[in-house]
């Protein structure tokens, strides 16, 4: 078994890598636009693991504002998620049921190409679920020598068809 570590091994090809430890886009349903410097809409659902649904929401709000981020280098870079400075869960996200229909956007007045404040918003048929506001960065390539972002592999974005949404 190989170890991926700093320095991996010559002979693990990017697609070996992307396979074994792709980054995960599982939360996001649909890509709904993007709109270059500006924000970025998706839609997804309730989780239906209620232990973690907080962690889940923010996550799906940081996803959102990843494709906002990844848009301003063409999805060539990789992307942390370095900061969160405010995460409001309202009642209504425990309201909702597994399952239940949302809409994330991701907006940011002073996107650079490096990244930025990102404010986020969730919201269900009852109205406001969850906002943020969080660090994006971009970090060039998480694997020195490697092609092709992580972050934004061609499985993700062909499946979500992301550059066909980006005006």
């Amino acid at each position: 078994m190989r170890k991926l570590g700093r320095r991996s091994s010559p002979d693990l090809g990017f697609e070996d890598l992307t396979r074994k430890n792709p980054m995960r886009w599982l939360l996001l349903d649909e890509v709904l636009g993007i709109e270059k410097t500006k924000c970025a809409c998706t839609k997804s659902h309730i989780p239906f693991e209620e232990f973690s649904r907080e962690l889940l929401l923010l996550e799906m709000m940081a996803q959102t504002g990843g494709l906002l981020v990844g848009a301003e280098n063409d999805f060539q870079q990789d992307l942390i998620f370095a900061k969160i400075e405010k995460a409001v869960f309202f009642e209504e996200s425990w309201a909702m049921a597994p399952g239940e229909s949302i809409n994330i956007q991701a907006a940011s007045e002073r996107l650079r190409p490096e990244g930025g404040w990102i404010e986020s918003l969730i919201e269900g048929k009852k109205g406001k679920i969850a906002e943020s506001r969080f660090m994006l960065m971009n970090v060039g390539r998480l694997i020195s020598g490697f092609p092709k972002p992580i972050t934004f592999h061609e499985a993700f974005m062909s499946y979500f068809q992301v550059r066909q949404k980006v005006r």
